[in-house]
């Protein structure tokens, strides 16, 4: 599991992330070069344009809806099974929902903690019962804001 979230956990605003942080940006498109991504279908409406470069699994309920450049799941379980196809390194990337069901699957939290507040209505899950164990940590600024780059496991 890969996210980013400021204070209270805000994470999303109308369907996109509220901040644009090049250094966030980049540990995300370095982190899950090589692995096949999970995300709701807002998630890849947001990311689309990078989304012909990678191997993504976009979650809908709609059976109808199809994706340009992603395989379509109904479920996590579908999409899980299909990026386990596409990649060793299977990444769920969000949204909320996906994200809280996910998280008693996944092994590993990637996390950017960025230091600020931001407006929003989407928020990362509670993570800290889930993830214990801090593997490293990271501290740096990016377009002014303080990151804390974690790795957690369980």
């Amino acid at each position: 599991m890969i996210a980013a979230c400021g204070h209270n956990r805000v994470m999303g605003s109308s369907g996109t992330l509220p901040w644009k942080i090049q250094k966030d940006w980049e540990y995300f498109l370095e982190t899950t070069r090589d692995g096949a991504l999970v995300m709701g279908r807002k998630c890849y409406e947001d990311f689309v344009e990078h989304a012909q470069e990678r191997n993504v699994v976009a979650l809908t309920r709609n059976p109808n809806l199809t994706f340009a450049h992603a395989q379509r799941a109904g479920s996590l379980k579908e999409s899980i099974r299909l990026a386990s196809a596409m990649s060793n390194n299977v990444w769920v990337c969000g949204g909320e929902q996906i994200y809280a069901e996910a998280m008693p699957l996944c092994e590993e939290l990637h996390l950017t903690q960025i230091d600020a507040d931001f407006v929003g209505d989407t928020h990362f899950p509670d993570w800290q019962d889930h993830f214990p164990n801090e593997q490293s940590r990271r501290e740096t600024t990016g377009n002014g804001y303080p990151l804390t780059f974690l790795i957690l496991q369980k």
